[in-house]
């Protein structure tokens, strides 16, 4: 099945006084890349679900592509005009109606382009010089480190005028990338490939399956009990023991289904509460709304683990000001120092989550940077994304960053604009890229999130595959349940505010390797590096390691 990708409906910016979240539900799921509200990190666009989109879920309309500055000086060295050979790429159509406006155009310009009934894209083709031409860039020839010759467009072409408004964006033009396939079997990780993958299997052999752990999940859309149920089945997982806070408004999009379907998978028998933080009623801010579901939950559950698929950008002043983040961030310090732990996801857009609304289809700019907010305050861990790699028989074989800048999105990751660099977060690779300043940096840690090698889900009856960073995020506090269960029954206390263990162990000799350092690949701002990285933090956990790492003791 192609990956599910349920690009959310873009939310129009908001006026300086503003209702508060929980009064603005319907406008709720956000673009990726950052606009001013609330974004859910997860299920990431991939090619495959464009493909989906266009062949019959028109309720999901893609959100328009942007393309990166390609040549890296230094690394890939200009050596002319490209004047040979032919160009292919895509554009995003804003309906599947046939683009009638858009092959007249073409024509006059000399391209081809190539379309079906349905689709919601077309496939552009044509000489470089007509294409810089029509589009109004200057496509050159690079060689590359390895002498190969590649070509790129010097910046990301716009949408061209003349095409009467059927073309939503236009894709990246290079060729600076090739097809890569993944030993992951067809239709997304089962439970059993995913534990196997992350090396869980052994924790949940020995009967840890989250026995007596509670994970809390906020959430801004419900779910459909029947897509649980049908996941359970699929995956021979017993019945859930859920809890709902506030009101399932049901709905067929695929985050909520998939946070919850994620973690049962891992920790089948932990309680899991969905929380409905649009169901709290008189907040006076985003900041205050976040605040008051995170306290009314943990007052109901104490020391449960909190995992979010949300962002909202740090630096927008419509939402946050520097007290409302120093507030939030207490209120969740509070909470983890009677035992909870905190995951959030760090973002779908590469780092370039505070993409402004009016950013849609225009080259991205420093100004698009940032991180989201909760991933960002120092008391959450914030989660990266991977691209999860297996063998036949679902053995860990390797990770590289989850990038798709076609699709104009991949692991975020970055450094605050507010927050300073905390003490515990040192080591190989902090601090260590350009223009880092002193700022805390995120993620901390990474799991797998790209669709393409995604586990597989249950959303709107559909079997489909999940992805994005709020993956991973589930995917963590699930292997948190196990955890923090294997500590209580060796009388020790929970993982609690789990940063300065996690950059401990990654800074010390430990019994047994706690991480998969992921070193190849980046997003748009960062490369992944040995040690610490602003793409995927300390890596992806070795479940099984991890946990004898903190049985030996933590400090």
């Amino acid at each position: 099945m192609p990956a599910v990708a349920r690009p959310a409906p873009r939310v129009s910016p908001r006026p300086r006084r503003r209702s508060p979240l929980g009064r603005r539900a319907a406008a709720l799921g956000g673009r990726r890349g950052g606009l001013p509200g609330l974004l859910a990190c997860g299920l990431a666009l991939s090619a495959a679900a464009i493909a989906a989109a266009a062949l019959g879920n028109s309720a999901a309309a893609p959100a328009p592509l942007s393309g990166l500055q390609l040549s890296a000086p230094g690394r890939d060295v200009p050596i002319g005009p490209d004047e040979s050979g032919s160009v292919r790429f895509l554009t995003l159509l804003r309906s599947g109606t046939r683009p009638s406006c858009l092959l007249r155009w073409a024509k006059g310009e000399r391209l081809r382009v190539t379309w079906s009934p349905g689709q919601q894209w077309a496939d552009i083709s044509g000489s470089p010089r007509a294409v810089d031409r029509a589009f109004h860039v200057r496509i050159e020839n690079y060689r590359t480190p390895t002498e190969s010759v590649v070509f790129g467009a010097e910046r990301q072409a716009a949408v061209p005028s003349g095409v009467c408004g059927e073309v939503a964006g236009v894709g990246t033009i290079h060729s600076f990338t090739q097809p890569t396939t993944y030993g992951v079997p067809q239709g997304g990780l089962s439970n059993v490939d995913l534990l196997r993958a992350y090396d869980a299997l052994p924790l949940l052999q020995s009967g840890y399956q989250g026995q007596g752990q509670t994970v809390v999940f906020l959430e801004v859309s419900g779910f459909v009990p029947s897509d649980l149920e049908q996941f359970a089945a699929a995956e021979h997982l017993p019945s859930y023991n859920l809890s709902v806070i506030g009101k399932n408004t049901g709905g067929t999009e695929g985050e909520t289904p998939m946070d919850i379907e994620t973690v049962h998978e891992i920790a089948p028998a932990a309680h899991l509460v969905f929380d409905n933080i649009t169901s709290i009623s008189g907040a006076s801010s985003d900041a205050a709304l976040f605040a008051i579901a995170i306290a009314r939950a943990a007052q109901l559950y104490p020391g449960a683990i909190f995992t979010a698929s949300l962002g909202l950008c740090e630096t927008d002043t419509q939402i946050f000001n520097r007290s409302d983040l120093a507030a939030l961030n207490a209120v969740i310090a509070s909470v983890e120092a009677k035992g909870s732990t905190m995951f959030a996801s760090s973002g779908d857009s590469g780092g370039l989550d505070c993409t402004p609304a009016s950013g849609d289809g225009q080259p991205p700019q420093s100004s698009f940077e940032g991180v989201p907010v909760p991933a960002v305050l120092p008391a959450v861990t914030g989660t990266g994304g991977t691209t999860l790699s297996t063998d036949s028989a679902g053995n860990y074989v390797g990770e590289t960053t989850w990038s798709e800048p076609l699709l104009s999105q991949g692991s975020g990751g970055g450094v605050s604009h507010y927050f300073g660099r905390p003490k515990w977060q040192t080591g190989v690779g902090t601090g260590g890229q350009a223009d880092t300043g002193n700022g805390r940096q995120v993620p901390d840690v990474s799991a797998d999130a790209d669709p393409a090698t995604g586990n597989f889900i249950v959303a709107g009856g559909q079997a489909s595959q999940g992805g994005g960073t709020s993956l991973a995020a589930p995917m963590w506090a699930g292997f948190t349940a196990l955890w923090d269960q294997l500590l209580k029954a060796n009388h020790d206390r929970p993982v609690g505010f789990f940063n300065p263990v996690l950059y401990h162990l990654a800074n010390s000799t430990q019994p047994y390797p706690p991480f998969h350092d992921i070193t190849v690949g980046g997003n748009d701002f960062y490369l992944a590096t040995p040690g610490y990285d602003m793409v995927t933090g300390l890596g992806s956990p070795n479940v099984a390691n991890l946990a004898r790492d903190l049985l030996a003791g933590r400090f």
